[in-house]
Parts: C-alpha cells; sequence; structure tokens
C-alpha cells in the first residue's frame, strides 16, 4: 500500500503576520509536519519583519518571490504586474515603504532565498517556486492552456509543479500524469473570500480537488492520474 505524504503550501504572505499565525495554527492542528512556503513574504502588509522573524523562527524551507527578490535586492520595484495608474502608484508606496522599514540583515535573508525547491516522492518530481519554472513573476493563472503548463512542466523536467503569485488556489491536470497547483495567498487572497488561505498537498493519493473549512473532513477521491497527487484547499477563521 502507498504511504500518503502530506505537505502543507503556504504562499503571498504579504507582511501579514496574524494571518500567517492563524495558517501556521491551522497545519498544527492538522498535525501536518511537513511545509513549505511559496514565496513574496513582505509587500502591502503592516508588519514585514514580523513575518521575517517568525519564518526565520520556524526554519519553513522558502522560495523567493518577486516581492522578496525586488526588497531583497533592491531592484527599485517588486516586478508586479500593475493595470491602472492607481494600482501603480499604491504598489509603489508599499515598496518605498517595505524597502525603508527593514533592517539590512533582513533585506539580505530575503536576497538569498532559493528560487525553487525540488522534491521527490515514489518516483515522482515535485517543483516549488513562486511564479513559473522559468520566471519569478510570470502568472500562472488559472486558465492557461494546458499546452503552455504541460510545457513548463515538461522543461523544468517536473510532473507537480507548486506555485505562489496568483493568490487563487486551483489545481489542474493539463496532460497525463502532470499537475499544476496554486497555493492560493495567506495574506492577499484574491476572489470573494477574504480568509487566509492555504493548499494541503497530498502525495500518494488519487487526485482529488477539494475546498474545505477549518475543521471539516476531506471529500473522496475523483479520478485518478500517474502522479497520485491530490489537494485540499483550507480557508481559515
Amino acid at each position: 500500500m502507498r504511504c500518503m505524504r502530506r505537505i502543507a503550501l503556504i504562499s503571498d504572505i504579504h507582511a501579514d503576520l496574524p494571518a500567517l499565525d492563524a495558517a501556521l495554527a491551522d497545519i498544527a492542528r492538522l498535525k501536518i509536519a511537513e511545509r513549505y512556503c511559496l514565496g513574496d513574504l513582505v509587500g502591502y502588509g503592516p508588519d514585514p519583519s514580523g513575518v521575517i522573524a517568525r519564518m526565520r523562527e520556524t526554519g519553513i524551507p522558502t522560495v523567493q518571490g518577486n516581492y522578496d527578490d525586488g526588497v531583497g535586492n533592491e531592484r527599485g520595484s517588486c516586478g508586479c504586474h500593475y493595470t491602472t495608474d492607481e494600482q501603480r502608484t499604491a504598489g509603489a508606496e508599499s515598496y518605498a515603504r517595505t524597502v525603508a522599514v527593514l533592517a539590512a540583515d533582513e533585506r539580505a535573508w530575503l536576497a538569498a532565498l532559493p528560487w525553487e525547491i525540488r522534491l521527490e516522492h515514489a518516483g515522482a518530481r515535485v517543483l516549488l517556486v513562486h511564479g513559473s519554472p522559468r520566471k519569478v513573476n510570470e502568472y500562472l493563472l488559472p486558465d492557461r492552456p494546458d499546452s503552455v503548463l504541460a510545457r513548463l512542466a515538461r522543461d523544468a523536467n517536473a510532473d507537480a509543479v507548486c506555485v505562489g503569485h496568483v493568490h487563487v488556489p486551483y489545481h489542474r491536470s493539463p496532460a497525463p500524469g502532470v499537475h499544476f497547483v496554486s497555493a492560493g495567498s495567506v495574506g492577499k487572497p484574491a476572489g470573494d473570500d477574504p480568509r487566509p488561505c492555504w493548499v494541503e498537498l497530498l502525495l500518494g493519493q488519487p487526485r482529488e480537488f477539494a475546498e474545505l473549512d477549518s475543521g471539516d473532513e476531506a471529500v473522496g477521491p475523483v479520478g485518478r492520474s500517474r502522479a497520485l497527487l491530490g489537494i485540499v484547499v483550507h480557508r481559515v477563521g
């Protein structure tokens, strides 16, 4: 019998320490020991130093997000895609404020975060990145064509690619045995539900997608694929 491996994925904290603590408490409640963060710890929210301190304290392996790169390496912007003048103005103010309040060692820690983390389970290759396998600030939105996602996974030598950046959780299987998972956002969720969101990754199980509030039970599997990967989306609060 194949052993299930449970992994908690958090992403896009965006300087919201209470939301991060709520997500971590939820993960602890579910007794998930293996945890990873898909980047964008800072930006927009009120407490970037608090979030960095908590992540350093927990030792959770973390990939570098575009905001972490922009602030850590003082690139002059976060590399975000804004579509209106109002967004651009607010984004510039957020970036400047974040750089100003962080100490040199905090920026250096952000700058040193790895661009990717690779895992393996029962022969399945899992890649953790922030934006996409090829670019830290590329948006892999839920409607990206299957052909694009399948090519990205093939070029990255990955069976499953887990991303942040889009702030919306999803699970796509663009080709047999290929999976794309978005971890949503802890601190700045997009869509109609403002609650902190994190994703439970299930390796060694039939493919499934369920969205649960804290304290609910997982639904049964739907379908099956070679990578035997499923997710549960958790909303906290």
